[in-house]
């Protein structure tokens, strides 16, 4: 008499399909950050996407038999953000058959069954990079976020009798994740996953037989692009257009290479379509192949809630197409516009709840001016300040060297001690230098051909326009069709710069009136233009929450 299991004895990391419906709508296309809580399961330093707490399920029955669960919850830590997760799946009553006889005369006959389980526990972490480096005196690394899971699998059988005795384990290993925000609308994004060796408690120990395994790696590259939207590389007020793709490797032995792809539109901002393609491994007559799995997913999202599905084809057989369910919160930036908007839809008087911080204000800014609430903020900030006796001085010009002061405050840059003569015109021993050679070693300034900085010249709208796309990281074409302002020229020299910019709201203020690129630069409007980058804009969210 023999016994045969339909489950074979292996360490399984089952977090490969347990990245919440988002993903899974998007040809499980994540490594560029997903910006809530999945970030848990898919790449952890997305976890400081996100300043807010964050919660998400997952619920769904894949290829009819294994049901899956997941749970995960991120929340905002003074070291950066951390997280926590659970996932889950089961198989119940798999048969355990014996097996008499040979040839045409072997009968097989079921004596048994028994349940799997398999389930992880992640604890997350991640944060910019620049927190870090700042402890050792290191002032760079703002555009790059960092993250790590350790993790906890518990695999094994339950019931089956004395022949699935001990079929039962636990294991530990561990994830990386890296995020580089190279423009404003591209992140790219690294994940290894279950890199820890076995000599470090990376693996898996079966109570059966002391059997110990190595928990497959993988590793994957890839990227998020914001091709429509606010900050994105065509600029739309309302509508967003996402594009991911991953590339991955691992596994296991002999696993092809896989490709990961998806969009995810979002017409209005509570709606969202999903479409993907997501290769996974398959046997095949020459070995391991793969199948171009065809998924789709639609989200909702409203005061911070959000629920997604997704539709996921599993190679060829209809029957094994899965659909999945994701209820989270992914909560809101604004807390006083949410408050408000949930007044209007009851039609109740508007209530203000949220404790503003106190703002420093200006005797030559009053309230109704049109950059005040900028000025304001960046003066409250630090970025820029005002003169002793109380007045911001919205009109006057700025100088070059003026300039380069506010950007670095702008980047809170850890300016060190200048000690060389960087410019001919600027005096090593003046404080205004070490400003000076921050700027342009950042390249966001340069000097000009003959060594020198001028570093009291006003500086013109123009050359204000190619400086901020430069501080804000925008994609700068090498030239525009289309005149980006009625009085800017498509061959102007730094109409590329002004069109970058126009894209992604620097310069709303003007309208659809004219540039005056030759105009020199005021401190108003150097304020409000400040305030849309996105690293000024993100500072005065955080002071506006109390963040």
């Amino acid at each position: 008499m023999g016994f045969y299991s339909s489950s074979v004895f292996a360490a399984v990391d089952i977090g490969e399909i347990g990245i919440g419906a988002r993903s899974l709508g998007m040809g499980s296309a994540f490594v560029g950050g997903i910006d809530d809580a999945t970030a848990v399961f898919t790449n952890p330093a997305a976890l400081a996407l996100n300043h807010n707490f964050n919660v998400v399920s997952m619920s769904g029955n894949l290829l009819t038999d294994v049901n899956y669960l997941m749970i995960g919850c991120s929340e905002k830590a003074p070291i950066g953000k951390v997280g926590i997760g659970y996932l889950s799946s089961s198989v119940s009553s798999i048969p355990i058959v014996s097996v008499e006889g040979t040839g045409a005369g072997r009968t097989i006959s079921q004596i048994n069954s028994t349940n799997y389980t398999s389930s992880i526990v992640y604890f997350s972490y991640g944060t910019q990079l620049n927190k870090i480096l700042k402890s050792v005196g290191v002032g760079f690394g703002d555009n790059v976020l960092v993250g790590g899971n350790l993790k906890l699998f518990f695999q094994g059988f339950s019931g089956g009798g004395v022949v699935m005795n001990g079929a039962t384990g636990t294991g530990m290993d561990a994830d990386l994740g890296l995020l580089w925000q190279v423009q404003p609308w591209s992140r790219l994004g690294l994940t290894v996953n279950n890199f820890l060796p076995t000599s470090l408690g990376g693996r898996f120990l079966w109570l059966k037989g002391n059997a110990v395994e190595d928990i497959p790696s993988a590793l994957r590259f890839g990227g998020g692009f914001n091709i429509l939207g606010k900050s994105a590389l065509y600029y739309h007020k309302n509508q967003q257009l996402k594009f991911s793709l991953d590339y991955e490797v691992g596994r296991g032995t002999n696993r092809p290479a896989l490709w990961h792809t998806g969009l995810e539109f979002w017409p209005v901002e509570t709606i969202a379509f999903r479409f993907g393609i997501d290769q996974r491994a398959k046997a095949a007559q020459a070995g391991i192949g793969s199948d171009n799995n065809l998924t789709a997913g639609v989200g909702l999202k409203f005061q911070g809630f959000t629920f997604d599905y997704a539709y996921h084809k599993f190679g060829d057989l209809d029957a094994n197409t899965t659909h999945f369910l994701s209820l989270g919160y992914q909560g809101v930036d604004d807390e006083k516009t949410s408050v408000n908007q949930r007044a209007r839809s009851l039609d109740l008087p508007i209530a203000s709840v949220v404790v503003k911080p106190t703002l420093v204000t200006f005797n030559d800014v009053p309230a109704n001016l049109w950059s005040a609430k900028p000025i304001e903020y960046l003066a409250t900030l630090g970025i820029m300040n005002g003169a002793a006796n109380g007045n911001f001085y919205p009109q006057d010009g700025l100088t070059r060297s003026d300039l380069a002061v506010i950007l670095v405050r702008a980047k809170d840059l850890k300016v060190g001690s200048e000690s060389r003569q960087v410019f001919s015109d600027v005096n090593p021993k003046s404080w205004q230098a070490a400003y000076i050679s921050l700027v342009v070693k950042q390249m966001y300034m340069n000097g000009y051909p003959d060594g020198t900085f001028r570093p009291d010249q006003l500086i013109t709208l123009a050359e204000t326009a190619a400086i901020l796309a430069n501080f804000s990281g925008l994609y700068i074409k090498s030239q525009v069709n289309q005149k980006p302002f009625a009085d800017v020229p498509v061959k102007h020299w730094a109409a590329p710069a002004i069109a970058a910019g126009q894209q992604v709201g620097l310069f709303e203020y003007l309208g659809t009136g004219d540039f005056k690129p030759q105009d020199y630069l005021t401190r108003a409007e150097l304020a409000e233009m400040l305030s849309k980058t996105p690293t000024v804009k993100y500072r005065i969210k955080k002071l506006i929450s109390g963040g």
